[in-house]
């Protein structure tokens, strides 16, 4: 049965990270071109077969804001969701790239079950890192997550498939 909340979380968890791991540099090069419009494609997608369901939540290019900077020699795109509706879904994703498409970053800013926000990570083969949790103002989150994409490396090469660090690495 299909569900908005349940389709935000795919996108968020599955969807957008898997494409942008896949072509770190088109992903970006298409949020920086489309912004808004880009993610609403994204979050508007529904299964065929559960179009004409009535939870289907409509979003517009407007309900999303990309914005783009370099840091420490890195593209990094941070992109402000609508606000969350449940817990897991993200407040926030930022990605970054190396100027020469290397190293592809994936973060995101995630609402748990208490209402605190957690800063996550994501690697390519779909490992997932609880980071840290960061405060609820876009002024105490959005420094935290440009560090991270400014200053990160890929962790999915060490770290287990559950997503937990491997004795004696960091």
């Amino acid at each position: 049965m299909y569900s908005a909340a349940i389709q935000r979380y795919f996108n968020e968890h599955i969807h957008l990270p898997y494409s942008f791991f896949q072509q770190p540099q088109r992903f970006i090069r298409h949020a920086l071109k489309k912004k808004g419009a880009f993610m609403a494609t994204a979050y508007n997608y529904v299964e065929p077969s559960e179009a004409d369901n009535e939870d289907i939540i409509e979003y517009l290019a407007t309900d999303f804001d990309v914005m783009a900077g370099n840091t420490a020699g890195r593209l990094c795109i941070l992109m402000k969701l609508p606000e969350p509706t449940m817990p897991l879904h993200c407040k926030m994703i930022g990605c970054s790239i190396k100027q020469n498409g290397s190293n592809p970053i994936w973060r995101t800013i995630e609402l748990t079950e208490q209402g605190t926000l957690l800063l996550c990570g994501w690697g390519e083969g779909h490992t997932h890192m609880t980071i840290c949790e960061v405060g609820s103002e876009p002024d105490q989150f959005i420094p935290r997550l440009t560090q991270e994409l400014a200053t990160a490396t890929a962790f999915w090469s060490h770290v287990t498939g559950t997503g937990f660090p491997v004795a004696g690495r960091p």
